[in-house]
């Protein structure tokens, strides 16, 4: 007897398509149908339509790499400090590092193509921005000194995981504290 495949199920597909299989026009029902072996009629039961499908992966991603590690370094970490120390290791942190990276990418290669993609990612930056900005604001109590930190420390964020470096987990932790040495340098020198 064959698993019945949640939406989950449909929703993890649809991402792995869009991450190795050629991006966004290849998340098809009919593909995906085929992928996990299953008829469409599955689909159905789970969702009205593609769209349906792409704003549950956009939302996913959302929950998965955004709410959840806010909510995990509030959890972990008390100090600001911390937080960012642990958001600065976490691109260097191995394969899921490298995997949330291809993620990120193949659905920011999608949102240059789909408003609603776009506005989506457009809206998760901001979130995570003004998130980074509480933190350097709670350390600096300057508005303005904690926004431009937060720009570039998302900037920082962005890049490294995108980046093709040695994403050694030993090395991720005193990477996050020297690039937390190395904005406190600059927020000094203003």
């Amino acid at each position: 007897m064959k698993k019945r495949l949640t939406k989950d199920d449909w929703i993890e597909a649809a991402t792995n398509v869009l991450v190795s299989g050629g991006g966004i026009s290849h998340v098809k029902i009919d593909n995906l149908a085929k992928e996990l072996k299953i008829t469409r009629g599955s689909f159905y039961y789970h969702f009205s339509n593609r769209e349906e499908l792409l704003t549950a992966v956009l939302d996913k991603w959302r929950t998965s790499a955004t709410e959840s590690v806010i909510s995990s370094l509030r959890i972990k970490h008390t100090s600001p400090k911390e937080q960012l120390i642990s958001l600065a290791a976490l691109p260097l942190k191995g394969k899921r590092a490298y995997d949330a990276a291809s993620t990120e990418l193949a659905l920011r290669a999608w949102a240059r193509r789909d408003k609603v993609a776009r506005a989506t990612l457009e809206e998760i930056d901001k979130y995570r921005v003004s998130f980074i900005q509480s933190l350097f604001t709670e350390m600096t109590n300057d508005k303005q000194k904690s926004e431009d930190l937060a720009f570039l420390f998302y900037s920082y964020l962005v890049m490294t995981s995108l980046l093709p470096v040695d994403k050694n987990t030993s090395e991720s932790q005193d990477q996050g504290e020297r690039i937390m040495e190395l904005l406190s340098s600059l927020s000094n020198n203003h």
